[in-house]
């Protein structure tokens, strides 16, 4: 199977996600294939956000596949993002709570360099007005030969939207409540999803071990959705 949504690095200022912790658990959940960002962009100095990909990229042998995290103060750094792409990334991420405007031109910008660059763009989405689902509509018309990854898909109506009228536009399923996967396919829209966990990160917000909650996220899903269903959102649709 393959996850979409996976991270590394500084969380919230007290945790840690370390390149080993990943390695180790990705290869201890069969996670073939993983594509990861490193949460400690815009909190540490960029050489350590290098380190911290390169050494899980290293240490995965191949199952570690690196999006390069972008923040507004890159962008001010470097008009075309030139001394970021240190290695070929397989997408861009961008967290709208950084200071991002999602009408604005430097969000613009980024998903021109992605597009230029042929690489999916990962907005994260939330309850947040300069965040919610629907406030990157306008952004995923514009950039229609961009593919983009509205992730944790949130609001769900929002989400529905705007892939309904943006055939460019995925969901993932970090924190997504298998409910709403369903529901998503129940609106003809399964083949854009893609599973997605935010791996560790849970380990911020339940009392739960990350490997414990990841389990029973699969389980869940596959009870829920079926095994062709479960297939389809971790394998065929990353092939698509």
């Amino acid at each position: 199977m393959k996850d979409i949504h996976i991270h590394t690095g500084n969380f919230n200022g007290g945790l840690y996600f370390s390149p080993e912790e990943i390695s180790l658990s990705m290869k201890a959940l069969n996670v073939e294939r993983y594509y990861f960002s490193s949460t400690s962009t815009g909190n540490l100095p960029f050489r350590e956000v290098r380190r911290e990909i390169e050494s899980l990229v290293e240490m995965s042998h191949g199952r570690a596949i690196p999006f390069l995290w972008v923040s507004p103060g890159m962008l001010r750094h470097s008009r075309d993002l030139r001394p970021y792409f240190f290695r070929d990334f397989a997408g861009i991420k961008i967290h709208g709570l950084q200071g991002w405007n999602p009408h604005g031109k430097e969000i613009r910008r980024a998903v021109s360099i992605a597009g230029d660059n042929n690489l999916p763009v990962m907005l994260h989405t939330g309850e947040h007005e300069i965040c919610r689902a629907g406030a990157y509509l306008r952004l995923c018309r514009e950039f229609g030969d961009v593919r983009i990854i509205l992730a944790h898909g949130r609001p769900l109506d929002e989400c529905i939207t705007v892939m309904k009228e943006c055939p460019n536009v995925y969901a993932d399923t970090a924190f997504m409540p298998v409910n709403n996967i369903l529901i998503l396919r129940n609106e003809g829209l399964i083949e854009r999803v893609l599973w997605g966990t935010d791996f560790p990160v849970m380990r911020y917000f339940y009392d739960i071990p990350p490997e414990d909650y990841y389990r029973q996220k699969i389980s869940e899903a596959i009870n829920i959705l079926g095994e062709s269903d479960f297939t389809r959102i971790t394998q065929e649709n990353f092939n698509a």
